[in-house]
């Protein structure tokens, strides 16, 4: 029987390091890495996880992993995470330990954490299969040439990258998170203290099949839609409630109601085992309705997470969002009729953003009126297809920190006049929220608000849209357009 521990896998985010988190105090725990932590235990390796969230620091991690006899360090890491990944890592190399990297950054940037010189091994896509098959490998000393969705270094300093892995078709094979890895009284803690709740997040399907240009996620879990069957959801939701003591669950996924059958099937089968608990999940509002949405609401949904984006045709054409702006106003009428509270995520600065645009989506906002709102600034991220629309002003494509919201690349928007617009969307739509409500108090102040912000944001916002370059879909489409038919 092992005693000594086999692998370390670590979570490198530090809550007291994100601004925006040390006033929200709202962390989530690391997912991904427990699923791994679940396969590999499954496998027979001895597996522990180093949550960094509720350190004081990255330097109690750096102790941690020069401490620990694990022979494998496995690092999750996404884009801002990138400068604490490579630093945990660096300190692990200095111990003669192996590194691996996994998550969504590496698996669209292998050779950034590769040819930082810090890195071993870097597990691309779906970590689970993956992640027992190298350990195997390497502990009969063999080169994982065989193993798919790896990428690593030759003697030359190359990389190397193994054919691709096949997405995962069964995830009710896959065995449930290693929950009990973490600490769930700190995360539990934490909530209750600022929020009055103890959420924890639970993801049922992997994937999503559309192809928004802004989005990566098509390359970690593909253009596709697999899911977990209801009873295996509901078993882990019970779990999660009775077990861990849990009482409000955020389901991680792209697109939870996306099949109509299974979203009733998870709900009728929440009040056939009685489990009390409120919950939210993302969605799109063209593929919703009323029946679906009340028996979400029916079965303690609390809140919607829409992606709106923008209130431009012209804009959401150009991000590929496959929506229409009356699918939304629909949408979201639907979830306020059966009583659901909506959240409206927004983005600005895609590129072809201008004056007109940016006034439509304000305007557009009032007129929704969801419950809850936020903005952020389009993100280039590795592997989109807006990365190869937009010149990147600096070849790292890192915030500083997570909801940072610095424009990454060239446009004739400045960011600072994107903050401008952000900043009169909110405050205009809280006035014009008064007024709806009755509050004529707020009519003269909206006005006075109003009118000289509209000639302010005029004067900074180009009327002109910035034509992007190509992406490779467009350039692709185009090319077909012209071949005989």
């Amino acid at each position: 029987m092992r005693t000594q521990l086999d692998c370390l896998l670590v979570f490198p985010y530090v809550l007291n390091d994100d601004p925006t988190q040390k006033r929200a105090r709202s962390p989530f725990p690391p997912l991904g890495l427990m699923y791994v932590a679940s396969s590999l235990r499954n496998a027979g390796y001895k597996v522990r996880i180093l949550d960094c969230t509720f350190m004081s620091d990255i330097s109690e991690a750096v102790r941690a992993i020069r401490e620990t006899d694990a022979r494998y360090i496995g690092i999750h890491s996404m884009i801002t995470l990138t400068g604490k990944a490579v630093a945990l890592a660096k300190a692990a190399k200095s111990c003669g330990k192996t590194v691996i990297y996994g998550g969504p950054d590496p698996s669209t940037a292998p050779q950034k954490y590769l040819k930082r010189g810090f890195g071993d091994y870097v597990v691309i896509g779906e970590g689970e299969r993956a992640a027992v098959e190298l350990l195997r490998a390497l502990d009969r000393g063999e080169m994982p040439l065989d193993i798919r969705g790896l990428a690593f270094l030759d003697g030359n300093g190359s990389v190397i990258t193994t054919s691709v892995r096949e997405l995962e078709r069964d995830l009710d094979s896959m065995p449930m998170p290693a929950r009990d890895l973490i600490d769930n009284e700190q995360y539990k803690n934490i909530w209750r203290e600022d929020h009055g709740y103890a959420l924890t997040s639970v993801m049922t399907t992997r994937g999503c099949p559309y192809g928004c240009f802004f989005c990566s996620e098509k390359l970690v879990f593909g253009r596709r839609y697999t899911v977990r069957s209801a009873v295996n959801v509901v078993t882990e939701l019970e779990e999660i409630i009775r077990d861990y003591g849990y009482d409000r669950v955020w389901f991680a996924d792209d697109i939870f109601p996306l099949r109509k059958d299974r979203t009733i099937q998870i709900c009728e089968g929440i009040l056939n085992r009685r489990l009390r608990f409120s919950w939210s999940c993302l969605a799109r509002a063209d593929l919703v309705d009323e029946e679906s949405l009340a028996a979400m609401k029916e079965a303690g949904c609390e809140i919607i997470f829409y992606g709106v984006e923008s209130g431009s045709q012209r804009m959401l054409d150009a991000m590929n969002r496959m929506m229409t702006i009356e699918q939304i106003i629909t949408g979201v009428s639907a979830a306020k009729k059966v009583g659901l509270r909506v959240h409206a995520f927004m983005m600005v600065g895609f590129p072809g953003e201008n004056y007109e645009s940016l006034k439509q989506t304000i305007d557009f906002l009032k007129g929704l009126n969801p419950d809850e709102f936020s903005f952020t600034v389009a993100y280039p991220l590795p592997g989109t297809e807006l990365l190869h629309m937009v010149e990147p002003i600096d070849e790292r494509l890192e915030w500083r920190d997570p909801a940072e919201n610095r424009l990454l690349f060239k446009s004739n928007v400045p960011e600072w006049s994107l903050r401008f617009a952000v900043w009169k969307a909110k405050y205009e739509f809280y006035l014009h929220r008064r007024v709806q409500r009755g509050q004529g108090l707020f009519l003269i102040p909206l006005i006075l608000f109003r009118k000289p912000t509209d000639v302010l944001l005029q004067l900074i916002i180009p009327k002109k849209a910035m034509e992007p370059k190509l992406s490779k879909c467009a350039v692709m489409s185009q090319v077909m357009a012209k071949l005989p038919r």
